[in-house]
């Protein structure tokens, strides 16, 4: 699951300045403050995460891939700068929430002694997601015909992602925080 949240939350950081240039702009101020917004979604949903843990890991997972969902099909098939910037505002904040839930289901079960060991191979699976996002992305892109259509490809995985989550997902517990 974090190797996928990996590549979902790498998407638009890596591909929303493509996204914005294909709108027709090539103001680099524009594109660079597109993806400010969207940097500062992420950053509004991780803070969010303080509030949100009670909620618990299911719930959190759930709402963070909807979100992700919408945001990646609106920017899928936005025509305009402020309707793309908007789905990457919408996907950012649900990514925003995902990292940290899916750090602390992966830490959760864990002896205290052996979270550190479990915190480096979620951040190097986290980073091979990274890794791999522009290649997934580029070659789905190349298959469907456009960028767009692999991120709205994206986001139909992100819902696919999900609905496994809700039927065989983790347990509605609290995360601690």
């Amino acid at each position: 699951m974090t190797l996928f949240g990996g590549m979902v939350f790498y998407a638009l950081i890596v591909h929303l300045p493509y996204v914005i240039t294909s709108l027709g702009v090539q103001d680099a101020a524009l594109i660079g403050g597109a993806a400010a917004i969207a940097s500062l979604a992420t950053a509004a949903g991780a803070i969010s995460f303080r509030f949100l843990a009670k909620l618990g890991t299911r719930k959190l997972l759930a709402g963070a891939f909807g979100l992700a969902a919408v945001g990646l099909c609106v920017v899928s098939v936005a025509g305009s700068v402020p309707v793309a910037v908007l789905g990457a505002v919408i996907a950012s904040a649900g990514t925003g929430v995902l990292l940290p839930t899916l750090l602390t289901w992966a830490v959760n079960g864990l002896d205290f002694s052996q979270r550190g060991r479990g915190t480096g191979i979620w951040t190097g699976t986290l980073f091979i997601g990274q890794f791999l996002t522009p290649i997934v992305l580029g070659a789905t892109a190349a298959a469907l015909g456009n960028l767009g259509l692999a991120l709205g490809a994206l986001g139909l995985a992100c819902a696919l992602a999900l609905l496994a989550v809700l039927i065989r997902g983790p347990r509605l517990v609290p995360v601690s925080h």
